[in-house]
């Protein structure tokens, strides 16, 4: 099998999921399931960016985790870490894409463009087995604690995030804000599309840390299993 290392599935990783929230945002159509939550919070408290809401929604599913396994690890404080750079990487993909032009074809393109970017970028976080973004964390620590698929614990964690984003939204936006059809569509297939990948990637490459930090930080990311 080919060789793919780690360090790089992590880097294309962090770039690839900022990109696609980015894309979904301007489609219009409804932003990725797990940003819809901190989109709709961050019109709410308007003085904290999207990017920033982000990352605080994030910080939030890490002490839940801890809570679940009962398995407070050094692995989270990169991903505390990891989580406030990709705020900002969201924010200044955010900042890159407002111009580009809000035809509805292309629109159309933006969101099909995410979702796969999304998935795939989720996907080389979960291959690179070192401490990841805090949801996808989340979701592979709770999959390997309950030994369950990957696709299992994020279609549930995805559809409790639009729940609470078209309740809050509601609540106290009176309309719908970035739940959208796409986020609906998403929520019922980025998991599917997700492990997709993820077998699409084990029958070709091998993944493998080159560094000696790569190899630390993928030691103390490890998790034991119920």
């Amino acid at each position: 099998m080919k060789h793919f290392s780690k360090e790089v599935a992590f880097i294309v990783a962090m770039f690839t999921n900022s990109l696609a929230i980015s894309l979904l945002v301007k489609s219009v159509f409804g932003v990725s399931t797990l940003s819809s939550l901190p989109l709709v919070l961050s019109d709410i408290f308007s003085f904290i960016s999207f990017g920033m809401m982000n990352f605080a929604v994030q910080t939030l599913l890490l002490l839940i985790l801890m809570i679940i396994t009962r398995q407070p690890k050094a692995a989270y404080i990169f991903s505390f870490i990891i989580g406030f750079i990709f705020g900002l990487l969201v924010d200044m993909f955010d900042v890159l894409l407002a111009p580009l032009s809000d035809l509805f074809i292309l629109r159309i393109i933006y969101f099909f463009a995410g979702w796969v970017l999304i998935s795939f970028g989720a996907a080389l976080f979960i291959k690179s087995s070192m401490p990841l973004m805090p949801f996808d964390a989340f979701v592979k620590d709770l999959s390997l604690y309950f030994k369950v698929k990957v696709k299992l614990v994020k279609t549930i964690s995805d559809l409790i995030f639009v729940t609470s984003s078209v309740i809050l939204s509601l609540t106290f936006l009176h309309s719908l804000v970035g739940v959208g059809v796409g986020t609906i569509f998403m929520a019922f297939f980025t998991g599917s599309l997700t492990q997709w990948f993820i077998d699409r990637l084990d029958k070709i490459y091998e993944f493998k840390s080159y560094t000696g930090i790569a190899l630390r930080l993928e030691k103390i990311a490890a998790i034991k299993t119920r």
